[in-house]
């Protein structure tokens, strides 16, 4: 029989990350240049993350408009989740109150200051999320909707993910506690983050400014994307 103590010690985050060790080369400012590139080429949703951005800012400190901007984002970027049924808006309604004062200490800060006192906030606020955007037909929940949302309260501490970006960073959630596999990712981007950020602020080319157009976070997705989303969805769909 499975001990308490042997539970506590599967899910916390020393075991995910001992079950889930990652090693991989850096991504450097060339890889993120032809990355951001492809994605702005062949990704047209994109307009939709600026207009839910801009509603997000407009709309900061309103709980019942804001559910709105981010309703916006969630069922396009989401909308293979929630074709079967979206989510109950008065839920995320209420988790936005009740973690307001959370939710502000997060949205001004970047991820290279995410250290191991934020944790616990984090994970706490990730299934907060979680549940209230689960899908009101049946009531599975959506660790990508969660990640999204994040991002959108703040957008320089949260990175986005999906299921293939999350196993790219051995970071899978699935069989997995999801806001601690959610962790090790903040965890695993912070460093990539650190370390382009280093890259772009000596970087004397044109490029620089033109990805500093967008958040770095937000540049890193667009490149994950692009990188691991786009190969995945096309083989399944060649596998059809």
């Amino acid at each position: 029989m499975v001990s308490q103590d042997e539970i506590l010690k599967y899910c916390s985050l020393d075991g995910f990350l001992r079950r889930h060790s990652f090693n991989s080369k850096p991504v450097t400012i060339s890889d993120l240049e032809v990355g951001c590139r492809t994605f702005e080429a062949k990704e047209p949703r994109d307009s939709m993350y600026r207009v839910s951005t801009f509603l997000v800012r407009e709309w900061w400190g309103d709980p019942p408009r804001l559910v709105e901007a981010l309703s916006v984002l969630l069922l396009v970027w989401n909308s293979a989740f929630y074709r079967y049924g979206g989510f109950n808006e008065e839920l995320l309604e209420d988790c936005l109150r009740e973690n307001q004062l959370t939710i502000n200490s997060f949205r001004g800060r970047d991820l290279s200051t995410f250290n191991e006192e934020d944790h616990a906030d984090s994970q706490r606020l990730f299934i907060s999320l979680s549940t209230a955007l689960k899908r009101a037909s049946d009531g599975v929940e959506s660790p990508v909707s969660a990640g999204k949302t994040l991002h959108l309260l703040a957008p320089d501490f949260f990175p986005l993910w999906d299921q293939y970006i999350a196993s790219a960073y051995r970071c899978p959630y699935i069989n997995e506690v999801p806001s601690v596999a959610y962790i090790a990712f903040c965890q695993r981007i912070r460093k990539v983050a650190i370390s382009l950020r280093s890259e772009i602020t000596c970087d004397p080319s044109p490029r620089r400014d033109w990805l500093l157009k967008k958040t770095l976070l937000k540049r890193i997705d667009e490149y994950n994307y692009v990188t691991y989303t786009l190969p995945n969805l096309s083989s399944a769909r060649n596998r059809e």
